[in-house]
């Protein structure tokens, strides 16, 4: 139960229609269906996908060698 509903539904649609504004800035229709907004790679610069793929290295590289680590120390302890 919203004690405040006329405010929130009011700060709700001030939210929304900043968004809007930011997406037409950014160049999408944010009424538009899904089908016209996918991600289109010709909008990618040079060095984009190196860098996300650098990047997707260093976040998970390390996540995946603890896990492998304390899979091996968990083998080796349990033969």
């Amino acid at each position: 139960m919203l004690f405040f509903k006329k405010k929130h539904d009011r700060a709700m649609e001030i939210m929304n229609e900043k968004n809007r504004d930011y997406l037409k800035s950014q160049g999408f229709d944010p009424d538009a269906k899904d089908e016209e907004n996918k991600f289109d790679p010709s909008t990618m610069e040079k060095g984009d996908l190196p860098a996300i793929i650098i990047s997707a290295f260093l976040v998970f590289g390390p996540i995946i060698l603890i896990l492998g680590i304390i899979l091996v120390l968990a083998f080796r302890m349990l033969h």
